[in-house]
Formats: structure tokens, C-alpha cells, sequence
């Protein structure tokens, strides 16, 4: 749980990281003032850049969505409504070496609730870039397959959908707002946190898959993975495993259900130990062949309450 606690601190914080929201004392006002380094060399506007230039790409966004794809050649980022803003109020960018930066307005700008609502910024991206991306209230998209180096993307409120992603190693964390990816994978490990929000994923791949959730459920059409472990303090797990074996699961308060046998590749699911701290939690094993044994995947599931159905 203290991890949950940071997840929920970070959300929290995440807007101090951007900007910092200020409330008068008569509740009729709200700014933020931007500030970031370097003020001087970002230029205003959307722009085109060289796929060849840039290895990296920073966002630091605040509110709207963020639509994410690939491209090649001359790349494009721009956002909705750009010419009806002020200069200062438009995306500001800069190269800083290989590293391209995106911020939400100009350094120092402070935003009316009104300026705050919706600007949908549109970024396409190098091949095997890495991505670093925090948005502080908004949606993430990306409705075609994307690829890249590492990834990163953190968000304080706001949901994240992915038709499809493969990098190097992904680390996702959401305050509140419900992530999907159609498919995800990568060549090293895959970390998604939630604090309040489902967790909907299609097929992930990847040597170690770390899932956590506070508050929500979590379905996993399908797992490929070395290492596999899910985290629920409130919410239904829904996982199903390609293969298992060496699984340990342990539930405070509701049922287990286990479906997981693939009789035409003769696989047989291996049940090492469960933990059960609670008599109204029931384990349905019916018409399985269940085995006693270690085979080459692990696999942890922890839940405070809320249904568990491996199949």
C-alpha cells in the first residue's frame, strides 16, 4: 500500500512539477503560472522537425490530450486552434540537442480557468524515440501501433488509450482516469500503476510485467511473461496467462476462480500456494487437473478485496 500512497502523491504533485495552481480566497479565481528553464530558446507555434535530429522527446502538458503516432521524414507537432491564440498562450518548443521539448504556453503565463480547458496538442514521433510525457488533466492517445525507446508517461488526471505499443521498457502511472492498450509490449520490463480507474489491456509481452491498481479493476486478455505480478486494493482481477506455473495468490475478502488449461499444447497450470486470509473467499477448481510443481513462469497476485478469475 505504500506504493499506492506514492502513486496518489505523484498525482498530487504532478502539477507542481508543470506549473502551480493558485485558488483566491474567494474561490472566483484560478491561475498557473508556468515556469520551466531556459525560457529564452523555446519558440511559439506549431512546427515540423527532423525525425534525424531527435533521439528523445520530452511533454509537459496541462490540460486537453496528447495524440501520440510515428512518422518519418519531416515530423509534424501542432495544436488544435493555434492560430486563434496569443503567441504566449501556444505550445512552446526547443531542440536541446537531441532532445526535443514541449511545453504548454510560454514561461511565466498565467492561465485563466477558461484558457485551461482544452488544447489538444498532436505529436508524431520518431521510431524507437524515447518518450517522456506528463500531463497534469487530459487524455493520451494513440490509435495506431507505436513504437519506441523508453517510455514513460505520467498523469495526474485523465485517461490513457492505445491501439498498440512496443518499446524498450514502459513505465505508466494514472492518478485517476481509466488506461487501455489494445496490445503492449517490450523487450525489458512494464510497470502500470493506477490510483482510481480500470485497467482494460489486450496482449502484453514482456520479461517482467508489474500491474498495480488502488482502486478499480484489472482484466488482461493475455500474458507472455517470465515474471508476472498484480496488485488490487479494491477491484476485480480478470487475467488470462498463456502458460503458468510457480503462482502464489493471496486475497483479504472475495473469490478465486481458476480456468487455465490449454489442452491442445498439453499445458497444465501449476498451483505451488495460495493464501487466503478471509472464510468468505471460495477457490473454484472445478473439472481442472490441477499439478503441484514449478514451471518456468511466476506469477503474484495480491488483493485486498475483489474477485480474482485466472484463465
Amino acid at each position: 500500500m505504500k506504493r499506492i500512497t506514492a502513486i496518489l502523491l505523484t498525482g498530487l504533485l504532478l502539477l507542481s512539477t508543470i506549473g502551480c495552481i493558485r485558488v483566491s480566497c474567494n474561490g472566483l479565481s484560478l491561475s498557473a503560472p508556468i515556469r520551466y528553464a531556459n525560457a529564452d530558446k523555446y519558440t511559439a507555434g506549431n512546427f515540423t522537425y527532423d525525425e534525424t535530429k531527435v533521439k528523445k522527446v520530452e511533454i509537459e502538458w496541462i490540460s486537453g490530450s496528447v495524440t501520440l503516432s510515428n512518422g518519418s521524414g519531416t515530423l509534424s507537432v501542432s495544436e488544435s486552434d493555434a492560430d486563434k491564440l496569443p503567441a504566449e498562450k501556444q505550445l512552446h518548443w526547443w531542440i536541446d540537442g537531441t532532445t526535443l521539448k514541449i511545453k504548454f504556453c510560454k514561461s511565466g503565463e498565467n492561465l485563466s480557468l477558461t484558457e485551461l480547458e482544452d488544447k489538444k496538442l498532436t505529436v508524431e514521433l520518431p521510431a524507437s524515440a524515447d518518450l517522456k510525457l506528463d500531463i497534469a488533466s487530459g487524455t493520451v492517445l494513440a490509435k495506431d501501433a507505436l513504437k519506441l525507446g523508453e517510455c514513460s508517461i505520467n498523469s495526474a488526471s485523465g485517461g490513457m488509450d492505445f491501439a498498440s505499443v512496443s518499446a524498450e521498457e514502459i513505465g505508466i502511472e494514472c492518478a485517476s482516469g481509466s488506461v487501455g492498450f489494445g496490445t503492449v509490449s517490450a523487450a525489458g520490463s512494464i510497470e502500470i500503476e493506477s490510483a482510481s480507474g480500470e485497467l482494460d489491456i489486450g496482449d502484453v509481452t514482456a520479461e517482467e510485467i508489474s500491474v498495480k491498481n488502488a482502486s478499480g479493476s484489472i482484466r488482461i486478455d493475455s500474458v507472455t511473461a517470465n515474471e508476472l505480478k498484480i496488485e488490487s486494493a479494491s477491484g476485480g482481477i480478470d487475467i488470462g496467462l498463456k502458460y503458468v506455473a510457480d503462482t502464489e495468490i493471496d486475497v483479504a475478502s472475495g473469490n478465486i476462480r481458476l480456468n487455465v488449461l490449454d489442452k491442445e499444447a498439453g499445458a497444465v497450470f501449476y498451483l505451488d500456494h495460495y493464501h487466503v486470509f478471509s472464510s468468505s473467499v471460495t477457490i473454484d477448481m472445478k473439472n481442472k487437473p490441477w499439478t503441484l510443481g514449478r514451471g518456468e513462469q511466476k506469477v503474484t497476485i495480491d488483493a485486498a478485496s475483489g474477485n480474482i478469475k485466472v484463465d
